[in-house]
């Protein structure tokens, strides 16, 4: 239970950490933004996993390529090499750390309004300001708590009342009901 907080705690601070380090990053230099300007070749999609297990490229994934490819990613976990991991060796493995630095990556694209590649305390508030009022949506200047199934219970229709259904007219069965 320990090791599971303990690694929800060290992951859930993982993108802030690698925000911080990309606004830390030096900025390449000017003789280097004309050698970016030039065209250069499309890169070539990354394989997806499942083509990345299946070593064989036959369309499926046997379970001697797939074990092979749980041990290849237990071994990038396991940086100290002593065939056990713990969840500060997960968190920063390279590719845990490279899908943090992914995400922030997206997160400073997302807020750099000026796009110079760093986000300000200003730049900050106003995309904070933007999603505030996209979660207020009756402009009260509140954000609700969400609970699950409450938007499908009020946008339903109230059940309606069933009327009662008056029982049946019976007919007497027997001698007498012939005669009528």
């Amino acid at each position: 239970m320990f090791l599971c907080r303990t690694l929800l705690v060290v992951l859930s601070t993982l993108p802030l950490a690698a925000a911080v380090r990309a606004a830390e990053a030096p900025k390449p230099a000017l003789a280097n933004a004309a050698q970016s300007a030039a065209p250069t070749a499309p890169a070539t999609p990354k394989p997806s996993r499942f083509d990345q297990i299946d070593t064989n490229h036959d369309g499926f994934i046997t379970r001697d390529e797939f074990m092979a490819s749980e041990e290849k990613r237990f071994d990038e976990f396991d940086s100290n090499h002593d065939k056990k991991i713990d969840a500060k060796e997960i968190a920063s493995s390279p590719p845990l750390m490279e899908r943090n630095l992914r995400t922030a990556e997206r997160m400073v694209k997302q807020w750099d309004t000026n796009d110079d590649g760093v986000v300000t305390a200003d730049e900050y508030r106003q995309s904070a300001e933007k999603r505030f009022a996209q979660q207020d949506k009756e402009g009260t200047g509140k954000i609700a708590r969400r609970v699950p199934g409450a938007a499908a219970q009020r946008d339903a229709k109230p059940p309606q009342a069933k009327q009662p259904v008056p029982p049946a007219k019976t007919q007497p069965v027997g001698k007498d009901s012939e005669k009528k």
